[in-house]
């Protein structure tokens, strides 16, 4: 480490349902019942590493974009805003920063110890299964939640789409247990199309779990029209 650069390695790694870039929500909370395990590395993964870990509710977890090539740039059209409005890089959170890096608010559900190993099962992820985590720090509430804050274009949660799974073949669905459902169903909520993508006979594919969950979309409904294995 210099004046003018850092280290940084991984401290651990997320185990996700989500399988690809496309349809992960863009920030995390926003599916809810999205279960995951933080798989801590050597040498953290020994117990007395997080002792106490137990008092707090929540997690803040800071991860490296390492699924795609690091270019940076000044300003990013956020999706939110319709893929067309232009803002500062630092205005937003997207991942094509200046350092690849990520944040993320994850509620913590368990710590299993096991042969003085520790592994964290979290939930509401916004993470590729893989994705390196560079640091992990307890929420406080107090100061991490301040009163009479503004949250720019990101004011509200976003408006989320219907979801109908009538079309989906019975034989298909049996595949799906009920917690698998639910992810799908808050993910696929979210409408994980590009903000210009507006053809309603267009078919999308998401990976969640072991499926690649086919979709399209018309007049605020999204219509759930199969599971594909993935990969």
């Amino acid at each position: 480490m210099t004046a003018n650069s850092l280290e940084l390695n991984p401290v651990a790694t997320i185990q996700s349902p989500f399988k690809s870039r496309f349809g992960i929500p863009r920030q995390s909370g926003l599916v809810p019942d999205a279960i995951g395990w933080i798989e801590p590395h050597s040498p953290w993964h020994r117990a007395e590493a997080w002792a106490g870990i137990e008092q707090y509710t929540h997690l803040w977890l800071i991860w490296q974009v390492h699924d795609r090539p690091h270019q940076p740039v000044s300003s990013v059209r956020p999706p939110r805003l319709g893929g067309n409005a232009r803002l500062g890089v630092f205005a937003t959170r997207s991942p094509a920063r200046p350092n690849p890096l990520g944040l993320s608010l994850v509620r913590l559900l368990a710590v299993e110890h096991q042969a003085g190993q520790v592994r964290i099962r979290v939930s509401g992820l916004d993470l590729l299964d893989g994705t390196p985590i560079i640091d992990i720090k307890p929420h406080i509430a107090f100061t991490d939640c301040p009163p009479n804050s503004h949250s720019g274009f990101a004011q509200n949660e976003p408006e989320r789409l219907r979801v109908d799974w009538s079309m989906l073949p019975h034989d298909e669905a049996l595949r799906l247990n009920d917690h698998q459902r639910l992810v799908i169903t808050q993910t696929l909520s979210l409408d994980p199309r590009p903000a210009f993508h507006d053809d309603p006979e267009r078919v999308y594919g998401c990976p969640l779990f072991e499926f690649d969950v086919q979709f399209r979309v018309e007049n605020g409904t999204l219509f759930v029209l199969g599971l594909n294995p993935f990969p």
